[in-house]
């Protein structure tokens, strides 16, 4: 289950996580050996679903709107289920069929570590 500020997101079609080393400074010693100081992990987490209904998207974006970061609680490869603070990088979605309410196709979002 992934839940994003304790509302429960649609189950997605593909879900992906992304680790990048962050290192603070690095700099060479005396002896020439490389060190660096304060290296820690960020998350991204990109989410996908190949259609979402026109009121699931709507959902999804009032959840976003009008908030600088969120609460994500998603499977993670390396700690099982894993709660982190983040915000959005990107978002995008693209209408799939438009007679009567519109129904949504290949929408994304994609979530970075605070």
């Amino acid at each position: 289950m992934i839940t994003l500020n304790n509302i429960v997101l649609p189950s997605p079609s593909t879900l992906s996580v992304t680790v990048t080393p962050q290192a603070g400074t690095s700099q060479y010693n005396s002896l020439g050996l490389l060190v660096q100081d304060g290296v820690k992990s960020k998350r991204t987490v990109a989410l996908s679903w190949a259609r979402m209904a026109s009121a699931a998207l709507a959902s999804l974006s009032s959840v976003l709107a009008g908030n600088d970061f969120f609460t994500l609680v998603y499977p993670d490869p390396l700690s099982g289920s894993r709660e982190m603070a983040c915000r959005v990088r990107e978002q995008s979605a693209r209408v799939w069929r438009c007679d009567g309410a519109p129904q949504w196709a290949d929408v994304k979002l994609i979530l970075e570590e605070r």
